[in-house]
């Protein structure tokens, strides 16, 4: 029996792709609730306010626009909970902002310009302008990041 053989052999495996039947939008959040909030934390690591964004994501009408992507599900939810926490964090600042430490924080490191990106919701060029470093060099970081990443 050659290795095709043995892994298709007497195992039921599910297809690739979904059927054609669509998910609710509570099956979507049994699914996908923990990751989204998870995101979320990391970008609002206040839990009340984590929980009301996430309440808006799962109740958002592009979340049914994710049905349309069989392979890229867990993906599309994950864009809409950072778009939504990032749009919450930049409304939240534009009622208190708190001081702008961002030209004092000397660490260039491939994890804070991540940080910075990911989880405060900066642009590229953003990071590149406050950092005073180039937008090559931002985006060499955001490599280096996830080559670490890979090899740990």
């Amino acid at each position: 029996m050659n290795e095709l053989e043995r892994f298709s052999s007497g195992v039921d495996h599910q297809p690739l792709t979904k059927t054609k039947n669509t998910l609710t939008s509570l099956e979507v959040y049994d699914q996908y609730g923990a990751m989204a909030y998870g995101i979320i934390l990391q970008i609002i690591p206040q839990p009340h306010l984590a929980q009301e964004v996430l309440v808006s994501v799962f109740s958002s009408p592009l979340l049914q626009s994710c049905n349309s992507y069989p392979f890229t599900f867990a993906v599309c939810v994950i864009k809409l909970a950072r778009a939504k926490a990032v749009e919450a964090k930049r409304k939240i600042m534009a009622l208190a902002p708190v001081g702008d430490d961002f030209g004092t924080n000397s660490d260039v490191s491939p994890q804070a310009i991540f940080d910075l990106a990911f989880r405060q919701g900066f642009t590229p060029e953003e990071v590149a302008g406050r950092l005073n470093i180039s937008k090559s060099e931002v985006l060499r970081s955001f490599h280096e990041f996830f080559k670490s990443y890979r090899n740990a």
